[in-house]
């Protein structure tokens, strides 16, 4: 194989890279080039010496590029592009297949005249994984990180990435976005499916027929005016549009697989009956193919429903009230909390520790309003267990932290606090709290007679803002910064304040995590250590690689978080367990339970608490929480049973 033409390559790389900034190789002591591509470069710099992968998304959100990343490892490469080139040419689709190094790899290129939202070309790689072996989605699943060696770019093992065909397939970029949509029915007419159990499992509302259709949970009702009309009307010029619309209005409704599959020839369905061919004309599906179709268009209508609950008129119908209520509130809470970073710092001494915040303290509000934002509502239960999960602090810390939050610094005015406690625990339920009104107008009165006439458009910030507060949570739930001996907190609440994505300055970190200089660059050197981080240019960047797994194992404390979850879900069963026996004490004219064991199943439901076994007692008659434990422990009392939603 001849030498890469690296300067031509480079050069083409710059002309087609989405971002000014490309993905490098590393190098290993004996200067050999590894698959991994953990720090970037600009393209206005010289080539690079080692091989080099190009991003496919410009915004992060959004597809520039589509590749298939065919693995010669993963099963017969060539044979896989020669497959999906075929499949491009029948719906004339440009691209450009290349062989991607000695190994006999493959990259099948798309270049786009519009960008295509992730969650379209999601879907096309799940699907094309089922039909093609070798195919490595991840490039196809992240827009963030999601790179490609381009074409000419050098191999690690020798050559380079050899086009097959003409670059002007790229280079002119004239394929139209609606494409992908296309692709995806194709590859559904091959028999590819997403797994609609899997799919329900990770949507809230969603539930899963007998034959695995997916379909949102509620009593069903009629359709709408406006869909049923569209359901007798001729379909639009693009028949997937009016398909959409539809199943989309019998999601809202509540309908389920069966009730859309009597509409099957309705003129609405024409995608459903047929396809496009060529131009305008449009040929006949086969019955399987008609199937395949509507069950994989209606789960993603079920999905994109039960994720957008605001477009239509679902049961919740104050939800956007609300919603944009939750917003505003932790909008200024967090805009508050970021203009005193000193405030979360860590103090040194007992006494400053209990009367000023710490990195813990700030976790906890954080978590709090993650769970406003998560169930769109300004009051919100919130135990030390749950918090502890969510935020990698221990129960006691937790604790401390929600005493701080809810301490006024005013004793005659409660909202002068960071979070006002409504209602305290009872039984297996938590506390209830709610964000000081200082930080928003609006009524905390759950007043459901009161609707807008109006519904408000869906926030746009809701989704964005729980994302950040999950992001900024993660890495202090991790092993390598909350374990004993672990990189410690601080170190966490650095790697938080970095991303893979954006240069942040010595300067910048310091006045964000209000620690010392010197502190710092120690914490600095450590994460470095670990090849959690890299130095770029002027400031820290997070690596490429996802590294904290391995840096858990380097540490050996992995797995300590999970075992005080399990530990923390034995405790909350006992106390369950407890708690339903207290009330059942306390029941008037109760029956006698009989001669159950500790591991018997709960046959009926009693006051709205699972009927439990006998709670273990001593010699003295009083309840023996020890026993209990150990029963629980044992599995003669699963948690899954004894906890209470």
């Amino acid at each position: 194989m001849s030498e890469p033409d690296v300067a031509h390559a480079w050069i083409l790389t710059r002309a087609l890279s989405p971002r000014d900034t490309v993905r490098v190789a590393v190098q290993s002591a004996s200067g050999e080039a590894l698959n991994e591509y953990p720090s970037e470069i600009t393209t206005t710099s010289p080539a690079p010496t080692v091989p080099w992968a190009m991003y496919l998304s410009a915004d992060r959100q959004r597809y520039d590029f589509v590749v298939f990343d065919l693995d010669a490892s993963q099963g017969n490469a060539p044979y896989d592009a020669g497959r999906l080139s075929l499949w491009l040419d029948e719906l004339n689709i440009d691209h450009l297949v290349c062989e991607s190094g000695p190994s006999g790899g493959r990259h099948v290129w798309i270049g786009l005249a519009d960008s295509v939202d992730a969650d379209t070309v999601r879907t096309v790689a799940v699907l094309a994984k089922q039909l093609l072996p070798s195919l490595d989605s991840s490039p196809l699943t992240n827009p963030v990180t999601g790179a490609v060696r381009p074409p000419g770019a050098p191999h690690r093992r020798g050559g380079a990435s050899t086009p097959l065909g003409p670059l002007s397939s790229l280079t002119r970029t004239s394929v139209p976005s609606e494409a992908m949509t296309t692709l995806s029915d194709f590859l559904v007419d091959l028999g590819a499916e997403i797994s609609p159990a899997t799919t329900a499992a990770a949507v809230r509302g969603m539930a899963v027929d007998d034959d695995g259709h997916p379909y949102i949970a509620g009593p069903r009702r009629e359709l709408s005016p406006r869909v049923a009309a569209i359901v007798d009307a001729p379909p639009a010029a693009d028949a997937s549009l009016s398909l959409a619309s539809v199943l989309a209005g019998c999601a809202h409704a509540r309908w389920r697989y069966d009730d859309v599959l009597s509409l099957i020839h309705s003129p609405a369905f024409e995608h459903v009956r047929t396809r496009r061919a060529s131009g305008a004309t449009r040929v006949a599906r086969t019955a399987d193919a008609r199937l395949r179709v509507l069950a994989h268009a209606w789960q993603r209508a079920v999905v994109y429903v039960a994720t957008n609950p605001l477009n239509g008129a679902g049961d919740d119908v104050d939800y956007a009230q609300r919603a944009h209520a939750v917003v505003r509130a932790v909008e200024r809470a967090q805009a508050k909390a970021d203009a005193m970073p000193g405030l979360w710092a860590p103090r040194r001494g007992v006494s400053s520790r209990t009367t000023r915040g710490s990195f813990s303290v700030r976790a906890v509000l954080d978590a709090v309003c993650l769970y406003m934002l998560r169930s769109a509502r300004t009051v919100v239960e919130a135990d030390v267990r749950r918090l502890s999960a969510d935020t990698g602090y221990g129960r006691t810390t937790v604790h401390t932290a929600l005493q701080l939050l809810t301490t006024p610094r005013t004793h005659t005015d409660p909202d002068s606090a960071w979070l006002v406690r409504v209602e305290g625990a009872e039984g297996p339920h938590g506390a209830r709290y709610r964000l000081s009104k200082r930080f928003s107008t609006e009524s905390y009165e759950d007043n459901r007679t009161q609707v807008l006439a109006r519904p408000l458009a869906a926030p746009p910030t809701l989704q964005a803002l729980a994302h950040a507060l999950e992001t900024g949570l993660a890495p202090l739930t991790h092993d390598t910064f909350a374990a004993p001996r672990s990189l410690g907190r601080a170190a966490g609440i650095i790697y938080r304040h970095l991303s893979p994505d954006a240069v942040v300055s010595l300067s910048t970190l310091a006045r964000r995590t209000a620690l010392d200089p010197v502190r710092l660059r120690a914490l600095l050197e450590r994460l470095h250590f670990h090849r959690l981080i890299v130095r770029s240019g002027e400031g820290w960047m997070r690596s490429a690689a996802i590294q904290l797994d391995r840096a858990s194992a380097l540490l050996d404390v992995d797995g300590y978080l999970e075992r005080r979850r399990s530990r923390y879900d034995e405790e909350r069963a006992r106390w369950a367990w407890w708690s339903a026996e207290l009330q059942w004490m306390r029941k008037r004219d109760k029956k006698r339970r009989g001669r159950r064991g500790a591991g018997s199943v709960a046959l009926f439901q009693q006051n709205d608490r699972p009927d439990f076994a006998r709670y273990p007692r001593g010699p003295d008659g009083r309840g023996d929480h020890r026993e209990a434990m150990r029963l629980v422990e044992a599995g003669a009392l699963s948690p899954s049973v004894a906890l209470v939603a």
